[in-house]
């Protein structure tokens, strides 16, 4: 792609991402309670912990101190790599919308990143000041570097490329079934179970606990965690090829899914 192709892409996600915003503000109360609901499981873990490393005690070279910063980057990463494709493009898909946007000169996945920009810039409304205060209001006792803080947005922004495109990965299913959320809740609930909120992977001994470093889900959410306090489970190094790694993985799942997608879409008739 050359430099005019690059601009061209850029004016059209903008464009989509003004258009998308107004739309989602227009619903910002159901966003805001979705903001509420990704906090409720990494603040369960958190007092958990707390409550194990209560009294000084430590888990495998970590206190209280460490877990605590642990889960409030957990926290901050569900809360800033949000993304709800099957909220609009899978609704689409099922009531026939999507023809109108495959008719435009250009590929549908514009539209869905800017919807994907739409919904972060709104709920960064709500997320970032209750980020803010629960930092304020549990105050760790020690913070991170401004090395790893600047490390921690790196891993954020690929790990919030990871995740957009597994859930475009799996909201394409709705051109085969009616049944994409629960496909959808299923893979969140593998971010949840083997990314590193349930506890941190490195906890974790055998198979399994080796095997989850190398899934996607680790680099959605406890790597980038576990970067922003100094990374325990993998080093820096191997983390971000991990990221890089799925994101060239997934987007050439997505492109085949979409390709076969759009076939049976069109011989059906849509």
């Amino acid at each position: 792609m050359n430099n005019s192709g690059v601009l061209n892409s850029l004016q059209l996600i903008k464009g989509y991402t003004a258009w998308k915003t107004m739309d989602v503000f227009s619903w910002r109360s159901f966003m805001y309670l979705l903001v509420f609901s990704q906090l409720i499981t990494p603040l369960v873990s958190l007092l958990v912990w707390q409550a194990v490393t209560a009294q000084e005690q430590t888990v495998n070279g970590w206190s209280s101190s460490e877990f605590l910063v642990y889960y409030l980057a957990i926290i901050m990463v569900r809360q800033l790599t949000v993304s709800y494709e099957h909220h609009m493009l899978g609704m689409n898909i099922y009531s026939g919308e999507v023809t109108s946007l495959l008719l435009k000169p250009h590929h549908l996945l514009y539209s869905v990143i800017g919807e994907n920009l739409a919904v972060k810039i709104v709920s960064y409304t709500v997320s970032i000041p209750l980020i803010i205060l629960l930092w304020i209001g549990f105050t760790p006792t020690s913070l991170p570097s401004i090395s790893n803080i600047m490390l921690f947005i790196l891993t954020v922004v690929n790990a919030s490329i990871l995740r957009f495109l597994w859930l475009y990965l799996l909201t394409l299913t709705a051109f085969w079934t009616e049944k994409t959320q629960s496909i959808v809740n299923a893979g969140e609930v593998a971010i949840f179970l083997i990314g590193g909120e349930v506890a941190p992977l490195f906890l974790i001994n055998g198979f399994f606990g080796d095997a989850a470093y190398y899934l996607p889900f680790y680099g959605m959410l406890g790597f980038p965690a576990e970067t922003l306090i100094g990374t325990k489970g993998m080093t820096l190094t191997s983390g971000l090829l991990l990221q890089y790694g799925w994101i060239f993985l997934l987007l050439l799942l997505c492109s085949w899914v979409y390709r076969k997608g759009i076939k049976r879409y069109s011989a059906l008739g849509g």
